[in-house]
């Protein structure tokens, strides 16, 4: 009897969240991937890129006791450092308040994003074929000039300069890294759609981010292509779920093929 599908229109079985949630904070906590630096401390597990040009608290293990102290340390450390950082906030992270005491302390609060799941497990052995979204393709970004293609979409979907993120495409396939990757759908010749994956030996996830659409050309199965893209790359390398910090806009899509809510995240930053 065939296996069900990739993104099947029938309901998939509902998550056990608390042992995603436990392995979520297990790889906050002590994982990170090719172009980064991590230091795990007591109560914070700090993460930098390689180059200086990010720095994030990926994880935090606090109470109300000791909250302020430890905050206040992060501040301390990164305004002597001279360098902005990101607090990646959890909707389970304790304390129960912690999204206000950066808030008070001066934080930037981002937008609420939805952390959402796909399980990979039962589609392993399954051929998820290239056309399954109304018979559009992605390629796999594998080569320098192909980032140009990618850049023009990302820029102007998102409205913002993508230097950076290129750049670290860039490296990854300089390095030959198969830890972060990049994925263009076209129409014809066109390129109208893109998106990345994060994956990593160790890590149960492989993560979606940055995927977005040309908005002339919505709905017609390319953001579905850049998904089932990564997915079988995701299923390659080993992952068993995938994972996407999803805004309102996507989150409908996404939970339509089958992907399910564990937590929320917030992004909060602080500029020396």
């Amino acid at each position: 009897m065939p296996r069900t599908p990739l993104f099947s229109p029938n309901f998939p079985m509902p998550l056990d969240t608390a042992p995603l949630l436990r392995r979520l904070d297990e790889e906050r906590r002590s994982l990170c991937r090719d172009g980064e630096v991590l230091d795990e401390r007591p109560f914070v597990s700090r993460l930098r890129a390689t180059d200086g040009s990010h720095h994030l608290i990926a994880y935090s293990s606090m109470d109300a006791e000791n909250a302020e102290a430890i905050i206040e340390a992060e501040v301390d450390h990164h305004e002597r450092s001279g360098v902005g950082f990101e607090w990646k906030v959890y909707g389970h992270d304790q304390p129960a308040d912690l999204l206000e005491r950066l808030r008070r302390r001066g934080f930037d609060i981002g937008p609420k994003e939805c952390v959402l799941v796909y399980d990979l497990d039962e589609q392993r052995g399954v051929q998820i074929p290239g056309n399954a979204a109304k018979h559009t393709a992605a390629v796999r970004i594998h080569r320098i000039d192909q980032l140009a293609d990618f850049r023009q979409v990302a820029e102007a979907v998102f409205g913002k300069d993508y230097a950076f993120t290129c750049n670290q495409l860039a490296e990854a396939i300089r390095a030959r890294s198969t830890q972060h990757r990049g994925y263009i759908a076209y129409a014809a010749t066109t390129p109208v759609s893109i998106g990345r994956l994060y994956t990593h030996p160790g890590s149960w996830f492989g993560g979606l981010y940055g995927g977005g659409t040309l908005g002339s050309y919505r709905g017609q199965g390319h953001y579905r292509a850049i998904i089932a893209a990564r997915a079988r790359d995701a299923i390659e390398a080993g992952a068993r779920f995938l994972i996407v910090d999803a805004l309102p806009t996507s989150r409908p899509i996404l939970e339509r093929i089958g992907f399910q809510r564990i937590t929320d995240t917030w992004p909060c930053d602080w500029r020396p």
